[in-house]
């Protein structure tokens, strides 16, 4: 998923980061666009190449377990947790709210439309654990990975699993264990509760947030660059293996190599003509997330009514879609993170506060 970044710009601001944030969000687009769209709905045309290229979504998870290292604190990891649910669940609430209301009022009747139990699934993020509970936009399945990701964080960081080789023992069981178990489709024969637990825990994921972690170790010169390459390229080993997808397990790999240089190489100042542009679409890149799939699909089924060929179906879907995440993160995102983390609902906070103190004794 789409990290959201800070409100303000500042002159510390690194363009490296909102350029490779753009370029993955930006191939989450390109894949529903121009693959995933028409093999869904093959009304909107053929698709425009042979392979999905699923990169996009699994590196924006790898660049939000980055920043999780980046922003989490021994001290205020209670304060940390509540800032990183009040960044990412409002805006996703209302982005559910969005897609369902779109898709039952616009939506054509031979499509699979969503049922208010997807609807109530959706919105207490019982998806993950519920087989009967259809996703209303396929980019969902982050957000409850995310959110568990914040948690665990909040809960062993003040532990001190990011300090010594505890950390980096912890990276290569996170990335080897699930291959392990997974093997030769160990998981498809298990009973349907391991299943479930298995998906909804994204333990097939936790290659991602490994590496994401490990970018981080090997920024802060913890790591060597042989480790670092090592734990890549047993990331892409242990994509392939879940997902029997090699064109894009090597494609998460390249763009890997871009989050690594971007996270410790100087910034890219190649792209300072173009800065603006590249930091709006980051700062609305969560949203972009968000909206991307089937409202995607949708704009491009009336565009097409309206006799709009694929190419132009493919531009009006990208151009509403960057309309609505810029809607949404100014009138949502923005608005409601600054409300809930001002200092007058401090009292609500104090509550989350304890009781995470209590679960994390």
């Amino acid at each position: 998923m789409a990290t959201p970044v800070p409100f303000r710009a500042s002159t510390s601001r690194r363009l490296s980061w909102d350029v490779v944030r753009v370029l993955a969000v930006l191939a989450v687009v390109f894949c529903h666009t121009t693959y995933q769209g028409p093999v869904l709905h093959p009304e909107l045309g053929a698709p425009l190449g042979r392979y999905p290229l699923q990169v996009g979504a699994s590196v924006l998870l790898v660049i939000s377990a980055y920043f999780i290292c980046v922003t989490i604190r021994k001290a205020s990891t209670s304060q940390w947790l509540w800032q990183r649910v009040c960044r990412v669940l409002p805006p996703y609430l209302a982005a559910v709210l969005v897609t369902y209301t779109v898709l039952i009022a616009f939506g054509p009747d031979n499509w699979n439309l969503p049922t208010q139990h997807d609807l109530w699934g959706n919105l207490t993020l019982a998806s993950a654990f519920d087989p009967t509970v259809r996703l209303i936009d396929g980019s969902y399945w982050t957000l409850p990975l995310q959110l568990m990701a914040f948690a665990a964080a909040a809960l062993l960081w003040p532990r001190g699993m990011g300090s010594g080789q505890r950390i980096t023992g912890l990276l290569w069981i996170m990335t080897v264990a699930p291959v392990v178990v997974q093997w030769h489709d160990r998981i498809l024969h298990c009973p349907l509760w391991v299943q479930v637990a298995w998906n909804g825990l994204g333990l097939h994921r936790l290659q991602l947030f490994a590496i994401g972690i490990a970018i981080w170790l090997w920024s802060q010169h913890r790591i060597g660059v042989l480790h670092l390459g090592s734990l890549l390229a047993a990331t892409v080993f242990a994509q392939h293996a879940h997902t029997a997808d090699l064109p894009s397990s090597l494609g998460i790999g390249v763009l890997l190599v871009f989050v690594a240089l971007a996270a410790r190489g100087p910034d890219w100042h190649v792209f300072a003509p173009i800065r603006r542009p590249i930091q709006f679409l980051a700062r609305i890149s969560f949203g972009i997330y968000l909206l991307n799939q089937e409202v995607g699909y949708l704009i491009a089924y009336h565009l097409m009514g309206l006799g709009a060929g694929r190419i132009e179906q493919i531009a009006g879907a990208v151009a509403g879609v960057i309309v609505l995440a810029w809607l949404l993160t100014k009138y949502v995102e923005q608005p409601v993170y600054r409300v809930l983390t001002a200092p007058r609902v401090r009292p609500v906070q104090r509550l989350g506060f304890r009781a995470f103190a209590w679960l994390n004794t």
